[in-house]
């Protein structure tokens, strides 16, 4: 896949799986929603969450898009920086990008933003 390829199908609303290591140097890994935006990834978390705690630790992540109805993947991994508090504005733009804009305004009404964070990874290195 060429960059401009590459870019096209990260920019996309695909399943995707971000993968951290906890404490323990075990993987941890799970589903996501994310954006790909200026070169890097956006993914939303919970403060405190697991994704958030180990991001924070290792200070590197990886993810995973998934296009499995053409059997295609892209992995970006790098190092990671927490974007800590969040708008309102940014949840609601990453749930339009995969669910439209009003099933996005229903998923975010109840606000929720002050409690979460962005990890932002810079990919290094694509696979």
């Amino acid at each position: 896949m060429t960059p401009e390829e590459r870019d096209a199908f990260a920019s996309r609303p695909l399943p995707a799986v971000l993968a951290t290591v906890d404490g323990h140097g075990r993987a941890h890994a799970v589903p996501v929603i994310y954006l790909y935006e200026d070169g890097e990834l956006l993914v939303i978390t919970d403060r405190g969450s697991q994704k958030h705690r180990n991001a924070v630790r290792q200070g590197r992540a990886a993810l995973c898009i998934d296009d499995r109805a053409r059997f295609q993947t892209v992995t970006a991994e790098g190092p990671v920086r927490v974007i800590d508090p969040i708008t309102y504005e940014l949840r609601l733009r990453l749930h339009t990008h995969y669910r439209g804009e009003e099933a996005a305004l229903k998923a975010t009404a109840d606000g929720g933003h002050e409690r979460m964070v962005a990890l932002v990874i810079a990919p290094e290195r694509w696979y």
